[in-house]
């Protein structure tokens, strides 16, 4: 594109640049006014397994609540046990392998909210554990 085409379209050229780098920039981002949308979602693993809850760390089946077995390192149902098919980083269903597959499931009462995976960061469905805990305050 030449200097005085972009002279020229301003506008066209803002435009242009908006679409090419806003998916990077937004998508699975988690905004603070998003919280509601995830506190009491379900996380639910490949065939169904029930993971825990996002929300609070007073929440009993919470992930973000250090004495649930669901936040723990050492319970196969945990996201955080390195060694369970949901918190390794190289199984095809684990929120912590970039390039899963299957991530687990974040369901709502209003239904399929999107994943908990870690990336890849093109694709808006896909939500970060770490960011939902830390923009909505959940520690």
């Amino acid at each position: 594109m030449r200097y005085s085409t972009i002279k020229k379209n301003p506008t066209k050229t803002a435009l242009l640049m908006f679409f090419l780098f806003s998916n990077n920039i937004y998508a699975g981002e988690v905004n603070a006014w998003e919280c509601n949308k995830f506190e009491n979602a379900r996380i639910v693993g490949e065939g169904g397994v029930y993971l825990g809850v996002l929300g609070p760390g007073w929440l009993a089946d919470s992930i973000f609540n250090s004495s649930s077995s669901f936040s723990s390192t050492w319970s196969h149902n945990s996201i955080f046990n390195t060694s369970s098919i949901y918190g390794n980083s190289y199984s095809n269903t684990s929120v912590f392998n970039n390039s899963a597959d299957s991530p687990p499931a974040i369901i709502s009462s209003q239904g399929f909210i999107g994943h908990l995976s870690i990336g890849p960061s093109w694709d808006g469905n896909r939500y970060s554990p770490n960011d939902i805990k830390y923009t909505c305050d959940w520690d």
